[in-house]
């Protein structure tokens, strides 16, 4: 008997709550050890289970009834009630899109379009535009149950003008519509972005070049968790807003050997992602959600190869490329959250898994440049090395001269 109560004793009180009802289930020791204590909670799920229990034993002592969510059944109500899809957002912000192009395409020149930076014989104004798709999935973690399945479309238009034959600057509009579902049925989180970019690009020689951007820009969100409290299904639903903001600067020099460019390249790329504060409706397990601040740093050192084959209509460019990316920041951060139906005061915090310090992207892209300023690509990149993520991405695009 000394063992059997402190079995008990150990346990928390939604835990206690639960045992009862899986040990009639079970009906007998032979299958025991299927019965969830604690310890089978992950860190999210033991921190709203405590929450769970104030809030409990707060109605209990006021001698009335405790919302639904303070009066869990099961296990599967504790998993459905953890809001770990919150950390969807920032993940499909600063994780799951790998690389970045930070400028857009043939800004830079020599490598993209063919032929010299300081030949003179570019026009002034180019007008250019871009899209890209990429899809994968994050997995489910053991700290986190909120993987998902992903895919977002990008659609980026700009100008650029030619200060001098080595120095040129321009501006662009980038909306991006993105689509995170999450695992086992637990809801979506779907994001329209609206960001403005700057850029400029410099050769301080004819091999030799430095760019820039500056980006801002806000993005709206739908969220929506689906929840199954005490047999009866739910929808959890909100609509935050958040602001987003970028910069980066690098570099790179293209050796030349004929018709065959290798360009190795770097650059620095630091995101920041500000989420105000929300809450969800529609179901008696939506939650309040505190602040969100996501911040990313990225370095990249690559490499690219073009070889530049002619045609009767233009000229051809088949490229390769390999990135390695170091992420310095974007590590495990906090969101606190409390049910809205909860008037104990009550709170609970969510933590996120930390990120893949050190990943790589590597991708294929063929271009050509036609008769009369016109150019185009196609492009593939995938990423690879980073912890539960599989990421892919599409990118088609042209530029016309004036």
């Amino acid at each position: 008997m000394k063992n059997k109560q402190n079995t008990v004793t150990s346990m928390s009180p939604t835990a206690s709550r639960i045992g009862v009802g899986v040990a009639l289930a079970l009906c007998g020791a032979a299958m025991s050890t299927a019965r969830a204590t604690p310890a089978s909670f992950n860190e999210n799920q033991s921190s709203v289970d405590n929450a769970i229990s104030k809030c409990s034993n707060f109605y209990n002592q006021q001698e009335s009834n405790a919302p639904s969510a303070c009066n869990i059944e099961s296990i599967s109500d504790l998993k459905s009630l953890t809001p770990d899809q919150v950390f969807g957002m920032g993940s499909i912000a600063t994780r799951v899109n790998g690389g970045k192009n930070s400028l857009p395409f043939g800004q830079s020149g020599k490598i993209n379009l063919g032929g010299g930076a300081g030949d003179g014989d570019f026009s002034k104004l180019s007008f250019w535009g871009k899209v890209d798709s990429s899809f994968g999935l994050h997995d489910n973690t053991a700290l986190n149950l909120g993987g998902f399945k992903f895919d977002n479309h990008n659609f980026m238009a700009g100008a650029d003008y030619r200060i001098s034959d080595r120095w040129s600057a321009g501006a662009a509009f980038n909306y991006k519509r993105g689509n995170a579902t999450f695992n086992s049925g637990r809801g979506e989180t779907l994001s329209d972005n609206y960001i403005g970019t700057l850029y400029s690009s410099y050769f301080i020689t004819d091999a030799l070049h430095v760019e820039g951007t500056a980006s801002y820009g806000g993005v709206d969100f739908e969220t929506s968790r689906n929840i199954k409290l005490g047999g009866t299904s739910s929808i959890a639903s909100a609509a935050p807003s958040a602001d987003q903001y970028a910069f980066s600067l690098g570099g790179g020099y293209d050796f030349n050997f004929k018709a065959l460019t290798v360009a190795p390249y770097a650059r620095g790329e630091y995101t920041g992602l500000d989420i105000d504060s929300y809450s969800e409706t529609g179901s008696p397990g939506a939650v309040r959600f505190g602040k969100q601040n996501i911040q990313s740093l990225i370095s990249t050192v690559g490499v690219q190869t073009a070889y530049s084959v002619s045609v009767p209509w233009g000229v051809v460019i088949p490229q390769l490329r390999g990135e390695w990316h170091h992420q310095f920041m974007d590590g495990r951060r906090q969101v606190t959250g409390s049910f809205v139906a909860d008037g104990s005061g009550s709170t609970f915090t969510l933590v996120n898994d930390a990120p893949s310090r050190d990943y790589y992207t590597f991708g294929a892209e063929v271009s050509s440049v036609l008769p009369g300023g016109v150019s185009a690509f196609l492009s593939y990149e995938t990423l690879q090395g980073y912890r539960h993520i599989d990421s892919n991405r599409f990118m088609l695009g042209g530029r016309m001269e004036f």
